[in-house]
């Protein structure tokens, strides 16, 4: 056992893959990254390392920080490798501690802002990315830190969005009429204990939990487990860790990545009023 590997836990995650394909159902996942847009060596990895594996890679890109460099290396991954949009500047608005809580939460889709704002702002962002990326980006909203306010929410369809993706299980697959949202649920990374590597054994840990409570239907079985995870704050056990995951996910026979424009675009019938 290590830091980047326990092997104990691992065969309890494929033990829960085992129920799965005992019972003929295949155990979804999905790969989503944030943060991206400034040139860095550890895009660079994590781009590499996706065509090394061969799954599909949702990579969240802030449109203010996106430069020529990264675009053009974001263009010649393998098209598996798709852009959704991680809100436009990834900046705090937030300065006023809301009702019931303790402190004030960070936010740039939240509601320090007229909706009306927020979702101009995201619109010229989403044409940006557009304009870079073509049909390899995805009308998906990746709020920075996975916050959104209600208005903002709503408006999103007529912003042109099709999906919304935060995090820990969604409660309903449509939070609005015509919105998808497809979550990530375990983060290797331990952000209130100063950025740190979870290990391998919580990490794993925290996909066989969720594989499990879909699999009893305690959260959404229609959701694929996703893992997050954020290339510019990785340490060296962590990227150990992701390629001997993804390697064995990737080989399990129980295990599918669906390809992210059919996960993220879902073509269902518009929801009926009630």
């Amino acid at each position: 056992m290590s830091e980047a590997w326990d092997e104990g836990a691992w065969q309890a995650l494929s033990g829960e893959l085992g129920a799965w394909q005992r019972e003929g159902r295949p155990a979804s996942f999905w790969w989503r990254d944030d943060d991206a847009g400034r040139p860095d060596s550890a895009l660079d990895r994590l781009l590499c390392m996706a065509a090394n594996v061969g799954l599909p890679l949702g990579l969240a890109v802030v449109p203010a920080w996106l430069t020529n460099g990264v675009a053009e290396a974001i263009r010649v991954a393998p098209q598996s490798v798709v852009v959704l949009q991680h809100g436009f500047s990834h900046t705090n608005h937030e300065t006023e501690i809301p009702p019931g809580e303790r402190k004030v939460r960070p936010a740039e889709c939240g509601m320090a802002r007229p909706a009306r704002v927020t979702l101009d702002e995201a619109v010229e962002g989403a044409r940006r990315l557009r304009a870079a990326f073509g049909s390899r980006y995805l009308p998906v909203l990746v709020p920075p830190w996975n916050r959104i306010a209600a208005e903002v929410l709503a408006g999103l369809p007529g912003a042109g969005y099709r999906a919304l993706s935060t995090f820990r299980p969604r409660p309903t697959a449509e939070p609005v009429p015509g919105l998808l949202q497809v979550n990530c649920h375990v983060d290797p990374i331990l952000w209130r204990q100063g950025k740190r590597f979870a290990g391998a054994a919580g990490t794993l840990e925290g996909l066989r939990a969720h594989l499990a409570a879909r699999r009893r239907g305690q959260v959404d079985p229609a959701e694929p487990t996703g893992l997050l995870t954020h290339h510019r704050d990785m340490e060296e056990p962590c990227w150990d860790f992701l390629a001997e995951l993804l390697a064995r996910l990737r080989s399990h026979p129980a295990v599918t990545f669906p390809p992210l424009p059919l996960l993220l675009l879902d073509t269902r019938p518009p929801s009926r009023p009630a």
